[in-house]
């Protein structure tokens, strides 16, 4: 993967509305030629009566439809995030963070971004966080933290764990003194989880923890 090929998906994010909206048509663009080739290759299958067709000509027609089909998802920001490029999957998630309805949009994904979110999320937290990404990484988990809850957010938790240090500590610490009481708890949660790293973080551990002693103080 040619991570200086993919430069340009970094302006999906860009302060720059222009700039932005051309990356995202861009995204959009590719993603539709994709779609185009994924029903080319659906039509061959429904022709040759199997996905892998014996007739030379429409084994080779199935193989160029494939073949399109890669190729234009991959120069998305798919390419690099199933490449598992570091900084690539954090731009993934600063995306969502700070364009949600233009990340979520039917136009910008082929199925659902939040499985997506998920996969990433739970590969940060099963193999670690690169220490190169885990300042933007604390930054989303602080953003996390403060935003109305969206779809997989609570898989941010687990990463604490992962980019803890003096700093980091020090900015949960200080949600704890924030004006909206639901961000208060969720800091006390996150600093609860930090402090105790042999409990796994599961869908329920938020829930769980509320409902108990500690949650409630």
């Amino acid at each position: 993967m040619d991570a200086e090929s993919h430069s340009w998906v970094f302006d999906l994010v860009a302060t720059d509305d222009v700039v932005r909206h051309r990356a995202l048509n861009r995204h959009r663009a590719l993603l539709a030629a994709a779609a185009e080739a994924l029903t080319w290759s659906n039509r061959i299958w429904a022709q040759a009566g199997t996905p892998a067709p014996t007739e030379p000509h429409l084994a080779a027609e199935m193989d160029q439809a494939q073949a399109d089909f890669r190729w234009h998802r991959e120069q998305t920001i798919l390419g690099p995030i199933t490449a598992e490029a570091d900084e690539f999957l954090v731009l993934f998630l600063r995306w969502e963070t700070d364009y949600p309805e233009e990340w979520k949009a039917p136009g910008s994904w082929m199925w659902s971004p939040w499985t997506t979110k998920e996969v990433i999320l739970r590969r940060l937290d099963r193999g670690g966080v690169p220490e190169q990404i885990r300042p933007p990484i604390g930054d989303l988990i602080v953003s996390a933290v403060q935003r109305p809850y969206r779809c997989k957010d609570w898989m941010y938790a687990p990463l604490v764990r992962h980019v803890l240090d003096t700093s980091f500590a020090g900015r949960i610490e200080a949600l704890r003194d924030a004006d909206d009481p639901l961000v208060r708890l969720r800091a006390q949660f996150l600093l609860h989880v930090a402090e105790h790293p042999e409990n796994p973080v599961r869908r329920a551990s938020w829930r769980r923890w509320l409902s108990s002693d500690t949650g409630i103080m």
